[in-house]
């Protein structure tokens, strides 16, 4: 099982990144670079012509014929790795019968996409960028220096320095139209991001026109303590939290039990929920 599990790290960072070396097979398998890099010669046996190796690079680069089969594709899966070290074990299981989940629709992104925005991100440097945006028709161009990538509402973002609005801003991934590695330095950092660096409360809380029964049930449901739950967000997340948790900060449903939890702390965090 452990070769299948070394194709799929080879596969899932040269779909992603675009190339793959010895290097991270060694970290994640503990093995010398001898076997690192017969794992890669083993799969280019049976997949020619799908990497090349770049001597500059000092790594396999992806061709056009590259068609990973064993990833799922999902810029998902990539994250759970990069963040979690999530491999999955490739053993057989019998799936539940008495389990069942509703997925959430999958938001595509394009590795050509991401390639340039992981190299930029390494380096601290800008992509040249087009992006479309639900405001306008058209896709706009600027120079963009990202720094995080966020997931909200299902759906990832990659945070940064927009040179064109002078500002640091969100950008859902899947709605850039193209994206080139610039190299350009940034002077405007991750470090540099307020709204990112400050951490916000919120106080969440049982809707004050339920009843006493009904705010007992989500005191339980949420584990709140003396009837308030507080969450820690980044200033520059905190719409994106309310929005998931599905709390309207400025107006109530009419229906209580349609929104049930609310913010009772507004006015320390009304600054931070728009750019």
């Amino acid at each position: 099982m452990e070769l299948a599990q070394r194709y799929w790290m080879l596969e899932l960072l040269a779909y992603w990144e675009g190339q793959i070396n010895t290097k991270p097979l060694m970290r994640a398998f503990d093995i010398s670079r001898q076997s690192a890099s017969a794992t890669i010669n083993k799969y280019l046996a049976s997949n020619e012509d799908t990497l090349v190796y770049d001597v500059t690079q000092k790594a396999y680069v992806v061709t056009e014929t590259f068609n990973p089969t064993i990833i799922n594709k999902t810029v998902d899966e990539y994250f759970d790795w990069q963040q979690a070290g999530k491999i999955p074990s490739f053993q057989p299981r019998k799936p539940s019968t008495n389990q069942a989940r509703i997925q959430p629709l999958p938001r595509y992104v394009d590795p050509n996409t991401m390639r340039p925005l992981l190299k930029a991100m390494k380096c601290k440097t800008a992509v040249d960028c087009e992006y479309l945006s639900v405001t306008n028709n058209e896709s706009i161009g600027r120079l963009f220096y990202p720094h995080s990538f966020v997931k909200a509402a299902n759906r990832w973002h990659v945070r940064g320095f927009c040179a064109l609005r002078n500002s640091y801003l969100d950008f859902v991934l899947s709605r850039f139209r193209s994206v080139e590695y610039d190299g350009a330095e940034s002077v405007n950092t991750e470090l540099c991001d307020v709204r990112w660096n400050t951490f916000v409360n919120l106080i969440l809380a049982p809707d004050s026109r339920l009843s006493d029964i009904q705010k007992q049930a989500l005191e339980k449901d949420f584990n709140m303590v003396d009837g308030r739950l507080v969450v820690k967000a980044r200033g520059a997340l905190v719409k994106y939290t309310l929005d998931d948790l599905q709390i309207k900060a400025k107006m109530l449903e009419a229906d209580p039990q349609a929104q049930q939890l609310v913010c009772v702390n507004y006015s320390d965090i009304k600054r931070w929920l728009y750019e």
